[in-house]
């Protein structure tokens, strides 16, 4: 029982790490592109990104209950 709790724990902090490295790079390449312009390989790049912040935000909310 608490073997699980720590692992579900662990895997919770790892997947809100990695959103949170998402949204970083998500305005990171937000600012890149006002500076330099806006390519559509970057807004396709911006857009994945925004899709895979969202698909971890679901699954990090179904892991907290």
């Amino acid at each position: 029982m608490i073997k699980s709790y720590f692992r579900k724990r662990k895997h919770i902090r790892e997947v809100q790490k990695y959103l949170d490295m998402l949204m970083i790079d998500n305005v990171n390449l937000s600012i890149q592109a006002s500076r330099f312009g806006w390519t559509e390989d970057l807004q396709n790049q911006i857009t994945n990104s925004a899709l895979l912040i969202r698909k971890y935000q679901r699954r990090l909310r179904l892991l907290r209950f």
